[in-house]
């Protein structure tokens, strides 16, 4: 019988234990990365076998085992790589689904080879995952210097199928939402054509929603960045000012936004934010910065699932050149400056204190005033 880590093809590069290895590929081709273990019963790899591969294949052989020794014998062991160690949120959440994750979890995990999975483009139902089309290869976006895409202090995602698989059990898109997980090659600005980079952070710490809002990439698309440029504080910043708007009976929007908020990019890194204007900033309490908040992330189809307006065009390359708009103010309507004044006159707001019940409660309040919209502009 062959040696069970001799058909393991990753990262784009062959790993074998005997001399008939495959010949190493492109690392700017995306190759399906799947583990075939056969003949489980019979062998399994030993130590010296595992130590000639690295810690991320180590992984996936380590999942195909548990696959098959699900099938064999039902157990579902212990996961550490659903123990996250990285900081949680710094105020309690809860969860925006009924979903039973755990059984979801379970259920799911042995449908889906997790080894194929982390590298080719999922579709989640709104029960379960399934494969999506996979990208062609004129799609892709490589690492452009041409393009000034040279940014410093971007590592590898640490994302991965199972922690976006979390994340959609708790936060509970739209049937159609689809995603594809990073190779090690890629980064926050190569996303393929037809998708955007979001960060698990942005949930999972920042509470922002599905289907992303309009106004959030309206912005982008004004400001001509990437959705991908936008930090985790900003995010915040954003979350809680739609929020207190929404409270007010005020529907956020970008004209209001900018009015609000002052945007500015963090160097070399491509890092973009809208910090509140001095006389406008009703916001304590929150963090200066969300720790390792830009570790994990991974692409998202654009489709309707994923975005309230799909249409949207968004930059995929980071841009430093944003541009700097004057004020809506300065032609701003009474209504509008009515608006701005109510926003600024609110006591001061701390992070904490910003619910996901009164997100929550804030959503309905704002899909009831769009559709009282659309009800009035038939007329």
């Amino acid at each position: 019988m062959s040696s069970p880590l001799r058909r393991c093809s990753l990262k784009g590069k062959a790993v074998a234990t005997g001399s008939d290895s495959e010949s190493s590929g492109s690392p700017l081709v995306r190759r399906p990365r799947t583990i075939m273990l056969g003949g489980m019963d019979d062998m399994r790899p030993t130590s010296a076998d595992l130590a000639l591969l690295d810690d991320t294949e180590c992984d996936l052989v380590r999942y195909s085992i548990e696959l098959e020794d699900r099938e064999t014998t039902g157990h579902v062991p212990i996961d550490d790589a659903e123990q996250d160690a990285e900081p949680a949120s710094d105020r309690p959440t809860t969860p925006c689904t009924d979903i039973d994750s755990s059984s979801k979890d379970k259920s799911s995990a042995e449908k889906i080879d997790l080894a194929l999975a982390d590298f080719l483009p999922m579709r989640w139902t709104g029960t379960d995952f399934e494969f999506d089309e996979e990208i062609d290869p004129e799609q892709e976006r490589t690492l452009s210097v041409k393009k000034n895409q040279n940014w410093v202090n971007h590592l590898p995602t640490r994302s991965s199928f199972k922690s976006v698989r979390r994340l959609i059990f708790q936060t509970n898109p739209p049937p159609g939402f689809s995603f594809l997980i990073l190779a090690e090659h890629q980064r926050p600005w190569t996303p393929p054509a037809g998708y955007a980079t979001v960060y698990e952070s942005w949930f999972m710490n920042c509470s922002l929603w599905w289907s992303l809002p309009e106004f959030l990439t309206t912005y982008c698309h004004r400001r001509k960045i990437a959705l991908g440029q936008y930090t985790a504080n900003g995010i915040r910043i954003m979350v809680t000012l739609t929020v207190l708007a929404a409270e007010l009976g005020i529907t956020m929007s970008v004209r209001l936004f900018e009015e609000l908020t002052t945007p500015s990019i963090t160097g070399r890194t491509g890092f973009f934010y809208g910090k509140m204007v001095p006389k406008y900033n009703v916001i304590t309490g929150k963090p200066s910065k969300v720790n390792f908040w830009n570790h994990r992330y991974f692409y998202v189809k654009i489709n309707e699932a994923s975005f309230e307006d799909p249409s949207i065009v968004l930059n995929g390359y980071f841009n430093a050149n944003i541009d700097r708009l004057s004020k809506w103010s300065q032609g701003g309507t009474e209504s509008f400056l009515e608006e701005v004044e109510a926003i600024r006159t609110l006591s001061h707001q701390h992070w904490p204190d910003i619910s996901e019940a009164r997100i929550q409660a804030a959503l309905k309040r704002i899909s009831k005033a769009d559709d009282q919209t659309e009800i009035q502009s038939q007329y």
